[in-house]
């Protein structure tokens, strides 16, 4: 059976099982390695084409490239006129807002031109590092660019990762509640990837403190060596998240590039007990994210398919989905449509 259409079809749509959605999708679209195995070579090269050629098979998409830079706000609408609801976009909160360094040289030209001029030339800079007027422009900048997905209702959530080294720390409680004015207003996934959250008493703190806020506990696979946990299965509000990194050792490693760490196929005997898993989440919250970031040679794209195609037999429907093409749009130019990583 060919997982993919070969044209452009009807927009997808997420599951149904009780009041809950169920949306499936990958955590990039544009990635070169990604791109080169997903989609068919008409539409490769156009970038409205191309997301219109995604959003025919996934109802949701995980926006990485504002996890690189910064992405104006312009480009969330255009994205929004160029696929119709229910399609969602999901964001991943820059680098800079999770603890993570990032090149300055990919901030705004306005941002980047009030930074102090020995911190202009930092390769690698440290958000720590950053003058607190900076650090509030970044945030403003940011929050316009969620606001317009969120305004236009095609906003599903925003993920705050934090760095795979990252112990326990009360310290990233404070700095959530220190920037509670912007995320109040926000649908918050909170992602950490060290097995000290998810043990003893951290694990009740993380997990009360989620709830309280009404922020959903990211249910991350990955391999589960070292310091990487276990999939820890627990929700903390009325939606969840389930992002599926793959389960490479190369993860856990230091100076490994990212098309080494997250290239990874499941084989479907590791998919299947999360079509199980899903399905008994379904019944819990009233909206559920299922989103593969095994990015590499468009891994990602075949088990999201694979994942929803079992999902779609538990729940009683057809295994396939038979859609008829439809005549894209004519090709626009368009540079910013793509936010390429």
């Amino acid at each position: 059976m060919n997982l993919f259409p070969d044209a452009v079809g009807a927009s997808a749509v997420p599951l149904r099982h009780g009041d809950c959605a169920i949306y499936t999708g990958t955590c990039s679209w544009v990635d070169p390695s990604f791109a080169t195995a997903f989609y068919p070579e008409s539409v490769r090269a156009k970038p409205r084409a191309r997301l219109r050629y995604y959003a025919s098979v996934f109802p949701t998409v995980e926006v990485d490239a504002s996890y690189h830079a910064l992405q104006p706000a312009e480009r969330a609408v255009t994205w929004t006129e160029t696929i119709p609801a229910p399609f969602l976009f999901n964001v991943k909160a820059f680098a800079w807002l999770t603890w993570h360094d990032s090149d300055p040289a990919r901030l705004p030209r306005e941002i980047f031109a009030v930074l102090p001029k020995p911190l202009q030339v930092v390769k690698s800079l440290s958000p720590l590092r950053l003058p607190e007027e900076i650090l509030t422009a970044t945030w403003d900048y940011f929050a316009a660019f969620v606001d317009a997905l969120r305004l236009r209702e095609r906003l599903g959530y925003i993920l705050f990762q934090f760095p795979k080294g990252q112990g326990y720390t009360q310290e990233l409680f404070n700095y959530l509640d220190a920037w509670a004015l912007y995320l109040a207003n926000w649908p918050v996934a909170v992602e950490v990837r060290h097995r000290e959250w998810l043990e003893g008493k951290a694990r009740s703190t993380l997990l009360g403190y989620l709830r309280e806020h009404s922020f959903a506990h990211v249910i991350a696979d990955l391999a589960p060596v070292r310091y990487l946990p276990p999939p820890l299965v627990e929700t903390t509000t009325d939606w969840s998240v389930v992002r599926f990194h793959g389960r490479n050792p190369a993860l856990a490693e230091k100076g490994v590039s990212t098309a080494q760490a997250y290239d990874y196929l499941y084989p479907k005997e590791e998919l299947a007990p999360w079509a199980e898993t899903a399905q008994r989440l379904a019944g819990d919250v009233r909206r559920l994210y299922l989103m593969f970031n095994n990015h590499f040679r468009g891994k990602s794209a075949q088990n999201a398919r694979e994942l929803h195609l079992m999902l779609q037999e538990r729940l009683g429907g057809s295994a396939e989905e038979i859609r008829p093409p439809v005549t894209p749009e004519p090709f626009r130019p368009d540079a910013d449509l793509s936010a390429r990583e």
